[in-house]
């Protein structure tokens, strides 16, 4: 635990939780280690980060929270020039400052901490809903953006959204209002789960061209989700395309005879 003496008392700077632990225990002596008091609140925010820099005992609220209080002490500059002065990458700082901005910190603080949700996901929601506002108003303007944020925020929590889904563009600019509003309002559905054949007939209704249409946008939605990061991975996406190669011929060859 690393302490600084302010007038008759001692600051803990890093440790809290041992501090805390030993109290729940009972553990009368732990060890300290005594540091010269900061001379500002800015110093004393880097010499918190220096000493827990090679920490695991700060969650990710904690470190999205500190970089978002070093953003403030800067005077709001560029993400770039504050990953210089905390030596991180410059994604790592925008993820942080935006997730802190943007959230309630109550409905985010324990499961960041508890690694139910990570800074990524969250970051990435963000840039989901306002493509959402964007592509999708009406829709937005129904159901109320603070209940979307709610019911995505669940559907992370179950494992049922990844980062993956959330930044394909693709799944809100080709899925229609319809898919979309049945994936929000069933709290157990996967976006896969609404450009299946079942859900897609029950969302246009008979209408076998509007049918294949569908289908041919969702296997657009499942070439945007594939990525190829090594030989056995490129493979894979070879043989996936050479089968939604042959899916499509299929499709337009129904499409052929409305036409």
């Amino acid at each position: 635990m690393t302490c600084y003496l302010k007038e008759t008392k001692h600051v803990i700077l890093s440790g809290h939780r041992r501090w805390y632990a030993a109290r729940k225990l009972g553990v009368q002596k732990i060890p300290v280690i005594l540091v010269r008091e900061p001379k500002s609140e800015e110093e004393e925010l880097e010499r918190l980060g220096s000493v827990q820099g090679g920490k695991v005992d700060w969650s990710m609220y904690e470190w999205a929270k500190y970089t978002y209080e070093m953003w403030i002490m800067w005077d709001k500059c560029s993400f770039h020039e504050l990953a210089k002065k905390m030596g991180v990458d410059n994604k790592q700082i925008a993820v942080r400052v935006k997730v802190f901005q943007y959230y309630q910190h109550s409905e985010i603080e324990d499961k960041l901490a508890n690694g139910v949700y990570t800074l990524f996901a969250l970051y990435y929601l963000i840039i989901w809903l306002e493509k959402l506002d964007k592509f999708k108003n009406d829709l937005v303007q129904r159901f109320n953006m603070d209940l979307i944020r709610v019911t995505m925020l669940r559907k992370i929590e179950l494992g049922l959204v990844t980062v993956n889904d959330l930044k394909n563009e693709m799944l809100i600019r080709t899925l229609s209002d319809e898919q979309i509003k049945t994936f929000l309002v069933n709290i157990n559905l996967r976006f896969s789960d609404v450009t299946e054949e079942n859900i897609v007939d029950k969302v246009v209704g008979s209408s076998k061209l509007k049918t294949h249409q569908v289908k041919i946008k969702n296997a657009l939605i499942n070439i945007n989700q594939i990525d190829a990061k090594n030989i056995q991975d490129a493979d894979e996406l070879l043989n996936h395309l050479n089968n939604l190669k042959a899916e499509v011929a299929i499709k337009l060859e129904y499409l052929n005879e409305f036409l």
